[in-house]
């Protein structure tokens, strides 16, 4: 959800929700998981480098359903990041996978 979050807050163009995420292929292995976290990763900053401080005072319509200013989209992108970066910690180590500690920054 993030990457076309940005792309939403940054740009002004959002996808609708279910075409934003129905497409994606989803990872079923360590390797996969990691390589589409460091894959949004790179994404993340290099849209990040376009983004324009006003942008986050205007109000649109994230993904056609949720109406709100930019700022306040941000941080429901930030929490919904965390929660999920957070599930797939909980989950690796279920399957006896120990994650890379998430203080280190890549």
């Amino acid at each position: 959800m993030t990457v076309p979050g940005l792309q939403g807050i940054i740009k002004g163009v959002w996808a609708k929700a279910d075409e934003a995420f129905a497409s994606r292929e989803w990872p079923k292995t360590k390797a996969g998981l990691l390589e589409l976290w460091d894959k949004t990763t790179i994404e993340i900053n290099e849209l990040w480098k376009d983004a324009a401080p006003e942008r986050f005072q205007e109000r649109d319509v994230a993904f056609g359903m949720w109406e709100d200013k930019m700022h306040g989209t941000f941080a429901y992108l930030v929490d919904n990041e965390i929660h999920h970066r957070g599930q797939a910690y909980v989950y690796l180590r279920a399957l006896g996978i120990e994650p890379p500690p998430f203080w280190e920054r890549g």
